[in-house]
């Protein structure tokens, strides 16, 4: 490895592949349908992603031009570890406790089922770049907030670790959706 940075746009490249290979040739009625009205489709669960990843978007954005302003509590490196720990083991795929997802992450009402696999790709491609343009801030190890919450704090490396666990899960959910409502597609 070259950088820090490719840890996680590795991840993010394998993911946008397997994403492609297992759904990439669903009909959109399938990945617009759900296992009950509770539940998330498909769609959905890939807008949801989309949506977590890219309220990180204007911090990262903040950071890179100096602007960035954390809450006191990221001062203290064992606050910092704390709260990274536990929103990190919180998202692992292996963590089988279902979330309640906060109303700022909850998927977009508008999503087209017809080229939601197409925005996804194209996200994954966009959160990389990001990812790789973090390099210096990802080398010093900067404090970030939580997007959801600004007294939330932890390392620059845990958010991408978070952020890369997360799409995970969801990958895992989205496999479940898709076995449930196309019985046998696995």
């Amino acid at each position: 490895m070259n950088s820090l940075s490719e840890k996680w746009t590795l991840d993010i490249k394998k993911l946008s592949d397997a994403i492609q290979s297992e759904f990439g040739r669903l009909p959109a009625d399938l990945l617009a349908s759900k296992i009950s009205e509770k539940d998330w489709s498909i769609a959905e669960i890939f807008s949801h992603i989309i949506t977590v990843n890219e309220s990180y978007y204007p911090l990262f954005d903040q950071i890179q031009k100096g602007k960035y302003v954390y809450s006191m509590l990221g001062n203290f490196a064992f606050i910092r570890k704390y709260f990274g720990n536990i929103i990190l083991k919180s998202v692992l795929p292996t963590n089988p406790k279902k979330q309640k997802t906060l109303p700022l992450w909850q998927p977009k009402t508008d999503i087209d089922s017809q080229t939601i696999i197409g925005d996804v790709q194209t996200h994954f491609i966009d959160l990389s770049s990001r990812i790789e343009n973090l390099e210096p801030l990802i080398k010093r190890n900067v404090t970030i907030a939580s997007p959801a919450n600004d007294m939330i704090v932890y390392d620059i490396q845990t958010a991408l670790d978070i952020i890369v666990a997360h799409m995970k899960r969801h990958f895992e959910q989205a496999r479940r959706t898709k076995q449930a409502i196309v019985p046998n597609a696995l």
